[in-house]
């Protein structure tokens, strides 16, 4: 039995902030992956019997320790680029682990409503109330949701053990690792030597199971494309500097056609802000591009900022990924749908007129897309996600459901350092294509560049602030997994169960 339970000695506050801490260490930059299976389990002893008030003050300081070791790229951010000094930097990362600390208060809060207390019951309890606070703060919270470091998202280390996410998505496999963790506290906590035993036993067998489920490797198709990407590691500050952009652009050409030569790709993907220059704005620009891809006989996917109106300052600016072919833009461009607040738009602008997004790319604010939108090369079709938006499951899903055969995504992190942005960004790319069956590939500007196919098996990468180019074959995927028509559906059902769970504690019904 577990003896180091909260006490006076011990109190529950410390037990919740380790509990976040230790969580946070299965994250880059530490990834410690093996303390998945164990990190919430203080959090489970801290929230055991704690009043509704409690348990939701303890679940805050669950988060808030969580936040601030696993995102300390936002005072990096702020102190390089907006120029601030550290100590204000470090305030802006504490106000930011506070403001998404707010879904663990609500899950601590779901949990005490429910008041489980048969081992059943806490097993599924902190599970389905794991599953709603990501659920909650992926769609629901504020600013568009922010479903950055998602429970599950370590194991994209080891793909082989997130089949999972093909059957159910990334809810399931997070439902399944916080059940894990309830199961072992269970095991833990229990006075009889016998049930310890049995919850231990099933503990690790579910886990196997689980480890090995998912639909299989899927039936070959026998046809590929052949898709470059061109990584020239520009740093962030580098490209603001005055009369850089003409020599910046003449590398990426160079880049793109040493590339070519030796590698003979069909489409080339450039990263997020690799090109100076913006598509409606500038005519030599658009007319070397397609003079490229007319030379090398590729096609080029670009970032870039798009105006239907380029001559209106008014009209709505998009931050677009754009398909080039030897005839020219294939139109539509794909419209960024998911906005960085106060990097690309400013939240609630009308009441903080003053503040000014961070991208220098556009005078005002970018605009968002307005939904799903596949890129046609030949019989192939192209899904994408521009930067941060690839966290989001669900924008993924609907282009998977819409018949994408590639997922891509264009990035860049230059703005995060080496504090840990780069491989959690990466991680939450190889989830989606474990959950969609496709192949995805991501061009980032600084890194991590790379490519994986429909189960997260990684082909190919190119590491953080390196300069490099590769080319890697994609096959054309079969029909996308259950996860795919599945969408939320592990999301709604443990919400029903807690809304179940709730109203029968009310009711005065005997406990979970």
């Amino acid at each position: 039995m577990l003896t180091v339970l909260p006490s006076k000695k011990i109190p529950r506050v410390l037990f919740s902030l380790a509990s976040g801490v230790l969580l946070a260490l299965c994250f880059p930059n530490f990834s410690i992956l093996p303390l998945l299976p164990i990190a919430l389990i203080p959090l489970l002893a801290a929230l055991d019997g704690a009043k509704a008030k409690s348990a939701a003050a303890l679940g805050y300081l669950f988060g808030l320790g969580f936040w601030i070791v696993t995102i300390p790229w936002i005072a990096y951010t702020v102190h390089r680029f907006g120029g601030v000094p550290w100590p204000v930097a470090g305030l802006a990362l504490a106000l930011a682990a506070a403001i998404c600390a707010v879904p663990f208060a609500v899950m601590g809060l779901l949990y005490a409503w429910v008041a489980p207390r048969s081992a059943a019951g806490i097993v599924a309890t902190f599970g389905a109330a794991w599953v709603f606070q990501e659920f909650f703060r992926t769609t629901i919270w504020i600013f568009g949701g922010f479903p950055w470091a998602l429970l599950a998202n370590p194991l994209a280390d080891v793909p082989q053990l997130l089949g999972t996410a093909a059957l159910g998505g990334v809810f399931l496999s997070s439902l399944l690792v916080a059940a894990l963790n309830a199961a072992l506290f269970v095991a833990l906590t229990r006075p009889a030597r016998n049930p310890r035993l049995a919850w231990l036993t099933g503990a690790a067998l579910a886990a196997v199971i689980a480890a090995a489920a998912g639909p299989g490797r899927p039936r070959p198709s026998g046809e590929f494309l052949r898709v470059g990407v061109v990584q020239p590691n520009v740093q962030q500050d580098l490209r603001w500097e005055g009369g850089t952009a003409e020599r910046l652009f003449a590398s990426l050409e160079d880049q793109t056609r040493s590339l070519c030569r030796h590698a003979r790709p069909v489409l080339v993907l450039w990263p997020e802000s690799a090109s100076p220059y913006a598509w409606s704005f500038a005519p030599a620009f658009r007319d070397r591009v397609v003079a490229l891809c007319e030379e090398l006989d590729i096609a080029i996917l670009l970032s870039t900022v798009w105006s239907d109106e380029p001559g209106d300052p008014d009209a709505p600016f998009y931050n677009a990924a754009l398909l080039v072919t030897k005839d020219g833009p294939v139109r539509p461009p794909y419209f960024k749908q998911r906005l960085v607040p106060f990097g690309e738009y400013v939240p609630l602008a009308g009441l903080l007129r003053r503040v000014r997004p961070i991208s220098r790319a556009v005078p005002s604010a970018f605009t968002p897309g307005a939904g799903t939108a596949l890129l046609p090369l030949g019989t192939w079709k192209l899904g994408g996600a521009v930067c941060y938006e690839v966290v989001y499951p669900r924008i993924a899903r609907e282009e998977a459901r819409a018949g994408a055969d590639i997922l891509f995504t264009l990035t860049n992190d230059a703005w995060y350092g080496r504090a840990g942005a780069q491989r959690q960004h990466w991680q939450s790319a190889v989830v989606r294509a474990i959950e969609t069956g496709r192949p995805l590939v991501r061009a980032a500007i600084t890194g991590i560049s790379g490519a994986v196919d429909g189960t997260g098996r990684v082909l190919v990468t190119l590491g953080p602030d390196t300069k490099g180019a590769f080319s890697v074959p994609l096959e054309r995927p079969s029909a996308p997994p259950p996860a795919v028509a599945a969408g939320d559906a592990v999301a709604w059902v443990c919400a029903a169960g807690l809304v179940a769970g709730i109203l029968r504690h009310a009711l005065g019904g005997s406990s979970t």
